[in-house]
């Protein structure tokens, strides 16, 4: 017998945060309402990216972002979406985004209870809007310290490490539009159904299959990698090990998306530092972080190779840490592979 359709047969987004707020201590009605207006900003973007081939939104913008990167039109107008959908939230404190060099400060000093502080990453994969991959918005929300909830945010309360983070997710927009996010109490995916514009929940408390079914990295920078970071790779791609057996190579070059099909399928992302210039690519606090606190909820692990990502204090907006993410065996192989190589 078919169920027919009707409002009971969803949860979405909004019932099931409802639900969460009414479960869980850590989650109360002001920080419910962040994760609704990240939701309600992710619509608008998505019904951008749809139409980003009709409309005047593609290609470079001319200026250059505080990471050196050509900003590309779609860019500009995801961060201000978002810019504008905490501007007008009274619990926001302050926010930081990727793609500007300072934080913005909200002297809501009259408001008497919690506030947080956003990171975000409002468009990454934004390069490869032209060839129509999926790209995603990055979000991290962190509890504003109550003892100075009455004094201006400064640069230093965004310095906290991933394990203090309230809430981390992306939203991916392919196929179809997913927001995906954690509170400390699993990881929960709800799918866009255009038909009546809200997330419904398709898949609740995600796991990463126990297997490495997919290894994500640019592979044409292997001579720029330091050599346990080589043996990996190679124990990955050519081993007679039953566990690699079956792996693959899939790299999209979209952090949010290489991370979504591994998170659902099992495998392994990651990004290491280039020895040719001791620098690292991917953003502690816009990218890593939030996607290690996924990764954790979802049983999984996250390193630099010598440190936990979710234990690092950080101490730039804009810091760059190499990065190993997905499944904890092969995260933790990593970790015996460089300390062999130190």
């Amino acid at each position: 017998m078919t169920r027919s359709s009707s409002f009971r047969d969803f949860e979405t987004l909004e019932s099931y945060i409802t639900k969460q707020q009414k479960l869980h201590v850590n989650v109360r009605g002001t920080f419910s309402q962040v994760l609704r207006r990240i939701g309600v900003a992710s619509k608008i973007i998505e019904s951008k990216v749809r139409k980003a081939g009709l409309v005047d939104i593609l290609g470079v913008n001319g200026s250059v972002n505080v990471q050196g990167e050509h900003q590309v039109k779609l860019d500009d107008m995801a961060n201000s979406i978002m810019k504008a959908a905490f501007s007008v939230i009274p619990s926001i404190a302050g926010m930081a985004t990727e793609e500007e060099e300072d934080f913005t400060a909200f002297d809501n000093i009259e408001f008497d209870g919690s506030r947080y502080l956003v990171m975000f990453d409002p468009l990454d994969g934004s390069s490869n809007v032209d060839a129509n991959v999926s790209i995603g918005t990055i979000f991290a929300v962190l509890k504003y310290d109550k003892a100075t909830s009455k004094s201006s945010v400064t640069k230093e309360d965004f310095f906290k490490p991933g394990r203090t983070l309230s809430a981390a997710g992306y939203v991916i927009y392919g196929s179809s539009t997913m927001f995906v996010y954690t509170t400390g109490q699993g990881v929960h995916g709800f799918t866009l159904d255009p038909e009546i514009g809200e997330f419904v929940l398709s898949h609740e408390n995600i796991k990463i299959p126990d297997q490495c079914k997919c290894f994500s990295a640019n592979e044409t920078n292997y001579n720029k990698w330091d050599q346990a970071t080589k043996e990996f790779a190679d124990t990955i791609r050519y081993s007679d090990d039953k566990r690699y057996q079956k792996a693959s190579s899939r790299y999209i070059g979209s952090l949010v998306a290489d991370f979504h099909r591994n998170l659902l399928y099992g495998g392994i992302y990651m990004y290491p530092t280039d020895v040719t210039t001791n620098k690292p690519k991917l953003r502690l606090l816009y990218e890593c972080a939030p996607l290690a606190m996924i990764a954790e909820q979802a049983g999984g692990m996250a390193s630099t190779g010598t440190q936990n990502i979710l234990d690092i204090v950080p101490n730039q907006l804009h810091q760059r840490v190499p990065i190993v993410i997905g499944n904890k065996k092969d995260v933790e192989f990593y970790e015996e592979l460089v300390k062999k190589y130190s």
